[in-house]
């Protein structure tokens, strides 16, 4: 009985510092991202102020859990990969406002049992379920644990479709600009509705709830989102240049992209599109150049003919590695990455494809996996090499293996 007190007792004592804390950051940094990104809820949301439940959202910027906390009133306990958690200081500071630490791509019984125990209290959970923000801005594929957990829960689910944020801050770019961020807020399925429905009813709801395309709904929209250096970074979304094809020879500049190889040039604008100076493109739209892209990745990985034949390279990559959650990133080796059709190979270190898992781009700049139960983490000397392109070319070859 006494533990059962000492547990209540602690769990209000760090449920009323979340509470402060949550109270600070709306009047303060929440109030200012509010005005500075003109945050605001679409006019048909509704929102659940009681009970528990799910909070699922797409995902495309950094600030889209900052942007859902603005607009809610109580603390959300997002769940949030555990990489986050390597620094002391930071995993501190997620861990006291009440997130959930989770192993990418693999169960992860201590996580879920965290949210259940976040759900019984009566919190709100929230999940990205993409796993992933989105390079180009549509939503991608969702993953089919997210639908296991909503049955197991039987808790109300409310989505989050959050549009603009691919806008106001692209995956590959430098800089952020600010135009408009508005939430559509749906409490989609309750708690009455779910034990009747099946896994694949539950999946249908969701993706058509969270699907979401951010060029077309510019199109209707046609809000300028200004900043500065609007195209710097955008080689690591697009890879391939559309004159020539050759792959990694994309630089930019300001609001300037250009091919090192061919002398094509192209330019960004303010609603986000892109236009050619010099050179064919085959889209302004940047999904559907990004879709172009991947078609001609897929086609030059058809075309090699033996296993041992290489299909990506880049110079200078760093390999390092970590065996638990607590322990740092350490270096192991320096030099050319390579990839064939089943080999990941850097320096002396060689990786058979069949036994990689958790393929993950970290932040924009690191290209994460897991083998054999250790995580590893590959970065280049040149911040702006694809590791999008990377993370796409093992796809294809892991998934086929």
């Amino acid at each position: 009985m006494n533990k059962k007190k000492d547990r209540r007792i602690v769990w209000l004592a760090k449920r009323t510092i979340q509470y402060i804390l949550l109270g600070i950051y709306k009047t303060t940094y929440g109030f200012y991202i509010r005005k500075k990104y003109r945050l605001k809820l679409t006019p048909d949301s509704d929102v659940n102020n009681k009970g528990p439940y799910l909070l699922l959202a797409n995902h495309c910027n950094s600030f889209d859990g900052l942007f859902l906390q603005c607009l809610l009133s109580r603390p959300i306990h997002f769940v949030i990969t555990d990489t986050v958690f390597k620094s002391r200081a930071l995993g501190g500071l997620m861990s006291l406002v009440g997130y959930i630490p989770k192993k990418k791509f693999v169960s992860d019984i201590r996580a879920i049992r965290q949210i259940i125990r976040s759900t019984r209290n009566g919190g709100i959970v929230g999940i990205f379920p993409e796993g992933r923000r989105s390079w180009d801005g549509k939503t991608v594929h969702i993953s089919k644990p997210t639908y296991k957990l909503i049955q197991m829960l039987k808790i109300p689910v409310v989505t989050a479709k959050i549009k603009g944020s691919y806008l106001s801050e692209p995956r590959w770019a430098n800089t952020k600009r600010y135009g408009l961020v508005e939430v559509e807020l749906k409490t989609l399925l309750d708690a009455e509705s779910l034990p009747r429905m099946n896994l694949a009813e539950i999946e249908q709801k969701i993706t058509q709830a969270l699907e979401h395309n951010e060029f077309d709904w510019q199109q209707n929209k046609k809000i300028p989102f200004k900043g500065k250096a609007l195209a710097e970074g955008f080689e690591r979304l697009l890879f391939t240049c559309p004159e020539c094809n050759a792959i990694g020879t994309m630089k930019s500049a300001d609001d300037k992209v250009w091919c090192t190889s061919c002398g094509s040039e192209y330019c960004l604008d303010a609603y986000g599109y892109i236009h050619s100076k010099k050179g064919y493109l085959p889209t302004e739209n940047i999904i559907d150049l990004n879709r172009w892209q991947l078609e001609r990745l897929r086609l030059s990985r058809s075309q090699l003919k033996k296993n041992e034949d290489v299909f990506l390279s880049d110079e200078d990559a760093c390999l390092s590695s970590t065996m638990s959650l607590k322990e740092p990133f350490r270096e192991l080796e320096r030099g050319k990455l390579l990839l064939t059709l089943n080999e990941l190979i850097i320096g002396s270190m060689r990786f058979n494809l069949a036994d990689l898992y958790g393929i993950s781009v970290v932040f924009k700049s690191h290209l994460s996996f897991r083998c054999k139960s250790c995580d590893y983490k590959i970065g280049f000397a040149d911040k702006c090499v694809s590791v999008y392109k990377w993370y796409e070319a093992l796809q294809f070859i892991t998934d086929a293996i």
